[in-house]
C-alpha cells in the first residue's frame, strides 16, 4: 500500500522471482538493470536542473510544511529569497516570521489558518523586511493535503515579486500625478470659460438691440455649460466614465433656475446609469443645453407653467437621449428655421455622436430624440 494525495491509499501489486546467482543471464540482467538505472539517474539530474534553473529565472521558491511534524522544508530558491545560502540555516516557523515585514505578520498568521479551517487555496502578497532595511514582496500560492479529515501537509511556491510590486507602485504615482495635473487643467479651463462667459453678460447688459442681446446671452449660456461639463470633469473619479444623468439633470436644472421668469417650469428626470467619456459627454450636454435652452424661451409662452422631461435610457447597446415638453408645440415654419444657429449646432453634435436624430411636435408639446452607439469607436470628431 502507499499513501497519495488527500489521504487516499493506492494498492501495488509486486512480481518477485528467483533469479540464479550465476551464469549468463544474470549477468545479462545485471548490465540491463545498470544501464536502466544510469539512464534513469541521468534523466532525474537532468530534471532537477531543469527545475532548479526555471525556480532561478522566475524568482519562484518552493515549499512544504510537515504539519504533523512543524516541520519546515524550503528549496534553493527559498532560501534565497529569504536571504540566506542553503546550508546556512535549518528553515523553521520562527525564522521565516521572523524576515516578514512586522506590519504584515498578523496578515500572514490569520490567512494561512483560514486556508487551513475552509481548506482552501492559500494565496497572499506580503513584504520581506532584511536588517538593512531592504524590502521584498513575495506572493505566495499553497495547497493542503488532509489525512482523516485533517490537515497534514503544505506545499507552496514563494515568488519575488518585487521588480513587479516597484513599477505598479511607480505607475500608480504617475497616474495619479497625471490625474492631479487633468484637474488643474479643466479648473483652469472651468475659471477661464466663466471669465469670458462673464464678459458676454456684461457686453449683452449694454446692448440695446434685443436680437445681439439674445444671441450674446446664448452664447453665454453655451460657455457656461462647456465650463459646467470641465468642472464636473475634474470632481469626477474617471473622465473615462462619467454619470451622464447626473450631469443633464444638473445642467437642466441650472438652465430652468437661470432663464425661467413668470412661468413655473417643472424639471422630470428618467435617467439610467449611462457612463461616457469626455468626447460624448461635451456633445451630449450641448444638445441638451440647445433643446431645453430652446423651450424655455417658446414652449410656454402664454402658459402659467409647463413640463420638462429628460429621458435617457439603454436600449440595445444604444443611448437614447429624449428630451420633451408639454408647451405650444412648434411653429407651423419650423422646416423652414432649419437654418438658425441651435438646430445647426444640433445636427453637428449629432454628427459627432453618429447618431440618429428625429422630433415630432403637436399641439401637446415637442420630442426631440437622439438615438447614438454606446461603443466609444463610433464617436468621432467632426
Amino acid at each position: 500500500m502507499r499513501t497519495i494525495q488527500n489521504g487516499i491509499e493506492e494498492k501495488l501489486e509486486t512480481t518477485i522471482r528467483t533469479l540464479q546467482t550465476d551464469g549468463p543471464m544474470t549477468e545479462e540482467v545485471k548490465k540491463k538493470l545498470a544501464t536502466q538505472l544510469r539512464s534513469t539517474k541521468s534523466a532525474f539530474d537532468k530534471l532537477q536542473t531543469w527545475v532548479g534553473l526555471s525556480q532561478e529565472v522566475a524568482d519562484i521558491g518552493l515549499w512544504e510544511y510537515d504539519i504533523k511534524n512543524n516541520e519546515l522544508m524550503w528549496s534553493d530558491e527559498t532560501f534565497r529569497i529569504w536571504g540566506y545560502e542553503p546550508d546556512e540555516i535549518v528553515p523553521s516557523d520562527a525564522i521565516f516570521m521572523e524576515r516578514i515585514h512586522p506590519e504584515d505578520r498578523d496578515k500572514v498568521r490569520k490567512k494561512f489558518k483560514q486556508s487551513l479551517e475552509k481548506n482552501s487555496e492559500y494565496h497572499i502578497i506580503y513584504r520581506l523586511l532584511f536588517p538593512d532595511g531592504k524590502i521584498k514582496f513575495v506572493e505566495a500560492h499553497a495547497v493542503h493535503f488532509h489525512k482523516d479529515g485533517k490537515p497534514v501537509l503544505t506545499i507552496g511556491t514563494n515568488q519575488n515579486i518585487t521588480t513587479h510590486e516597484i513599477e505598479k507602485q511607480e505607475i500608480e504615482k504617475a497616474l495619479e500625478s497625471n490625474q492631479v495635473i487633468l484637474d488643474e487643467i479643466h479648473h483652469r479651463v472651468k475659471n477661464n470659460l466663466a471669465v469670458v462667459a462673464g464678459l458676454l453678460q456684461l457686453q449683452w447688459l449694454q446692448e440695446d438691440d434685443p436680437v445681439v442681446t439674445e444671441k450674446l446671452q446664448d452664447s453665454a449660456t453655451r460657455i457656461r455649460t462647456i465650463a459646467g461639463i470641465h468642472q464636473h470633469l475634474y470632481q469626477s473619479d474617471s473622465f473615462a466614465n462619467v454619470a451622464l444623468g447626473e450631469n443633464l439633470e444638473k445642467l437642466a436644472k441650472d438652465l430652468i433656475k437661470t432663464m425661467q421668469q413668470d412661468v413655473k417650469v417643472e424639471l422630470k428626470t428618467n435617467c439610467d446609469e449611462v457612463y461616457l467619456d469626455f468626447e460624448r459627454i461635451l456633445p451630449c450636454s450641448l444638445i441638451v443645453n440647445e433643446l431645453v435652452t430652446n423651450v424655455l424661451k417658446h414652449a410656454f409662452q402664454d402658459q402659467k407653467g409647463g413640463v420638462i422631461t429628460i429621458d435617457l435610457l439603454k436600449e440595445n447597446n444604444k443611448v437614447v437621449l429624449r428630451v420633451a415638453d408639454n408647451g405650444k408645440g412648434l411653429p407651423d415654419n419650423f422646416d423652414e428655421m432649419q437654418g438658425s444657429l441651435g438646430v445647426r449646432l444640433i445636427k453637428t453634435l449629432n454628427n459627432q455622436l453618429q447618431g440618429d436624430y428625429t422630433f415630432r411636435s403637436d399641439e401637446s408639446g415637442t420630442t426631440f430624440t437622439i438615438a447614438f452607439s454606446m461603443d466609444a469607436d463610433y464617436c468621432k470628431a467632426v
